[in-house]
Order: structure tokens, then C-alpha cells, then sequence
């Protein structure tokens, strides 16, 4: 049984340095149900998870090297990778997670507890953020999914009325965490704009015709 709450972490506490970090990634070959791949340091894991978001059932089995790259390789959605840091608070540990692009800059606090009264009984740091413990939104499975849907690659691209744009980078919303497309166009005064990945990639009709709007036409 695995039973945590999460927070969102606006501000790094001092001196991180000291504490143990690892660098992970994962990815998921499902997220309903939940099944996770993991790359820990050296340490490989299938982790599979029941419903819920405060508490939930949860399975893990190891890995090697070789079948975690055949898993990945089948993973949807986006790739996950963070730095954990493991600090200790009182009798608990908390797990901060440093997001890498394109999930940047999101940074999460997870602490788990043995029982749901500890963790409700639980008062955080004053450095944590706003709880998201109950909010769907914030668990990794569904910020793969909706990171995955929503990707777009840098390079060139036509709009569907025929003029072309370089996309420079991808970034996330800092507080709706939803994903957006930084694009230059390459007319007139070369302007910069930012709009939703979303949008980037939804299907439009005009004259009857339905197009994306906007094709990747290849890189620089």
C-alpha cells in the first residue's frame, strides 16, 4: 500500500546540497491502469498501481538493464526525468522531485507515511507550496499522458493558410503546468509567439477541407 502526500514547491529549500540525490526516469506503458518503468541510479523497476490518489495498492518487481529498454521502448506518452533529492523531516522523508524539460521548472515534495491518520495528522514545511495531493492533474502518470499528446518537435512547420514558422522550444504554463509551443515566424518582422501545444497540434476545416494547423515540414 503506498500512501503519500504531494505538494508543489515553488521555491528550492537552502542548502539542498547535502542531501542524497538520485537522477530518474521513467515512463508508462499504461496509465489506466497504472504501469510504470523506472530507472532509478542502477536500479530498474515495473512498478504497477491501483486506483486512488492518497492511498492506493501498489506492486513492484525488478528489472535488468536490457528488458527496462524494451519496455521504454513501448512506453506511452512522454518520458519522465527528475532529480529526487531525500530529505529528511522528523520521523518521514520527504522525496522532492526537480522536473527536467519539457516538464521544467515543475518541482513536487511527496512524503509517504505508514497510515492514512499520520498522514493526515502530517503539517508541512513552511517551504512547500499548495497541496495537490487530490488533484489528478499532478500525478506523473497523467503529466506523461498529457505532455505525450501534446508534443511537438522543434524544426519548421506550414500554418494551414500557407505562411511557415520555426518552432524554437516547447515550455509549460507555470501555473496551469499545460503544456505551450514558443514559435518564431519566418516572414515579415520574424515575431515571437507562444500558444497552447494543444491548439499546435488540433486538426482545422476551411472550404471543406481538413488539414492540421500546422505540418512539419522538417528541421532548420
Amino acid at each position: 500500500m503506498e500512501i503519500e502526500r504531494k505538494f508543489l514547491v515553488e521555491a528550492l529549500p537552502e542548502h539542498l546540497e547535502q542531501y542524497p540525490v538520485r537522477h530518474i526516469q521513467q515512463a508508462y506503458l499504461s496509465t489506466d491502469p497504472v504501469v510504470r518503468v523506472r530507472r532509478s541510479g542502477e536500479d530498474y523497476v515495473l512498478t504497477c498501481k491501483g486506483p486512488g490518489l492518497l492511498s492506493r495498492e501498489e506492486w513492484e518487481t525488478p528489472l535488468t538493464a536490457e528488458a527496462y529498454g524494451r519496455l521504454l521502448a513501448k512506453a506511452e506518452g512522454a518520458v519522465i526525468t527528475k532529480d529526487r533529492w531525500r530529505i529528511p523531516c522528523g520521523p518521514y522523508t520527504i522525496e522532492l522531485d526537480v522536473f527536467a524539460p519539457p516538464f521544467a521548472p515543475l518541482v513536487m515534495a511527496e512524503v509517504e507515511f505508514p497510515t492514512e491518520r499520520e498522514a493526515l495528522a502530517f503539517q508541512p514545511p513552511t517551504w512547500f507550496g499548495r497541496e495537490v495531493t487530490e488533484d489528478g492533474a499532478y500525478t506523473n502518470a497523467t503529466l506523461s499522458r498529457r505532455c505525450g499528446e501534446d508534443a511537438v518537435r522543434p524544426g519548421r512547420y506550414r500554418h494551414f493558410k500557407g505562411k511557415e514558422y520555426r518552432v524554437l522550444y516547447t515550455a509549460i504554463h507555470s501555473e496551469t503546468r499545460e503544456p505551450m509551443v514558443v514559435y518564431q515566424a519566418l516572414y515579415g518582422d520574424h515575431g515571437i509567439w507562444v500558444r497552447p501545444a494543444s491548439m499546435w497540434n488540433e486538426e482545422v476545416t476551411r472550404d471543406g477541407v481538413t488539414d492540421r494547423r500546422f505540418t512539419y515540414i522538417g528541421e532548420e
